[in-house]
């Protein structure tokens, strides 16, 4: 069997570098869209991972089969120029939001973990994006492929520490369904977490069609983003279902469950915490001042100093309440890119097939 080759992990790297922000890697998500649905969770978290897989694959190779440079050309192709654009621009406001919801986010963390204010953690994660945003799309591959493994292992372990240390009677009467749950909708949630989160990362995929060599690539590095992403979401579905209890109404809940296991690994996680919200960050902030720039006609190492100051202001609204009230109402209208992604992808191998 032939070797991946490295650049495949590259690209899987930077799709899940973009998913797994403040939200996801926090717990916060994975606590409204998956695990408040008690072991029904389980079900939406897999269904999601199906999703990004197949998502990721199609937009890769489709981007690369008919040679399409960057987000624009892809959404015009499938949507025509009016529906493109609006959802063009709906997908940069977004962005922009996220960017601000990252750096709530490490406002939050650093709240919680040193009782420092907001706006500390929100000043150090603006001076790090601002940092990588002057090297351009090259700063967040480099910083996807060095963060993303350090992602993984972290979210993995915590499954399995959580697994093993718990109580297993527990961990059963959790999966039996005697857990508190306050709907059976887990379908439809997890249809509005995947499209919200496809929003971004089709922005950030297709910034990276120049590079890819082959379809084989396009479709691995898809397929293995997509898989990556459902075992981080089931080993922070299973921490959270497990000590829901006592995270419940935590900001950060991640931070909450690895409080029991010790300074060292609480330490740890803290920066599995900060790189993927740094990691998120710089992507979504990347999305929205190229997009913006190129709108204007703007020089865009000019508008990053203003774009972050504006960033800053928005993002004191508070982290839990931008993955509330924001996140849902994009996943909404997310949904249709979805479903014209899928559409689309399915159209191109029957047709592929016939030829």
């Amino acid at each position: 069997m032939k070797k991946i080759k490295a650049s495949t992990f590259d690209i899987a790297g930077v799709y899940i570098g973009t998913v797994i922000g403040a939200g996801f890697a926090s717990g916060q998500e994975i606590m409204k869209f998956f695990t408040s649905y008690g072991y029904k969770g389980i079900y939406g978290i897999l269904l999601s991972g199906v999703l990004f897989s197949i998502l990721g694959w199609g937009i890769l190779e489709m981007g690369y089969v008919y040679k399409i440079r960057d987000y624009r050309g892809f959404i015009y192709f499938m949507m025509g120029d009016f529906l493109g654009n609006i959802m063009e621009w709906i997908v940069s406001l977004f962005m922009f939001i996220s960017f601000c919801t990252m750096l709530a986010g490490a406002g939050a963390l650093f709240k919680q973990q040193f009782q420092w204010p907001a706006i500390v953690g929100i000043l150090i994660m603006a001076a790090l994006c601002f940092l990588v945003f002057l090297y351009d799309i090259k700063g967040i591959i480099v910083i996807n492929s060095i963060l993303v493994p350090f992602l993984f292992i972290g979210g993995i372990y915590l499954g399995i520490h959580s697994i093993i240390y718990k109580d297993t009677a527990v961990f059963s009467s959790i999966l039996m369904g005697s857990f508190h749950f306050f709907t059976n909708n887990w379908l439809s949630s997890s249809l509005v977490y995947v499209s919200y989160n496809i929003l971004t990362a089709a922005v950030i995929l297709s910034s990276l069609f120049p590079a890819i060599k082959s379809v084989k690539e396009a479709k691995r590095g898809g397929i293995l983003g997509g898989a990556a992403l459902t075992l981080l979401g089931l080993s922070v579905v299973i921490a959270t279902l497990i000590y829901y209890d006592k995270i419940e109404g935590l900001e950060i809940p991640i931070l909450g469950i690895v409080v029991n296991y010790g300074q060292h690994i609480e330490y740890i996680f803290l920066l599995v915490l900060i790189a993927a919200i740094f990691t998120t960050a710089v992507a979504n902030g990347y999305g929205f001042l190229t997009r913006f720039c190129d709108e204007f006609d703007l020089t865009y190492k000019s508008v990053i100093p203003y774009f972050m100051l504006t960033s800053v202001l928005v993002a004191l609204i508070g982290f839990s309440t931008m993955v509330t009230k924001l996140y849902s109402f994009f996943g909404y209208i997310g949904i249709f890119e979805l479903f014209i992604i899928l559409i689309y992808f399915i159209h191109y191998k029957i047709n592929k097939k016939r030829i």
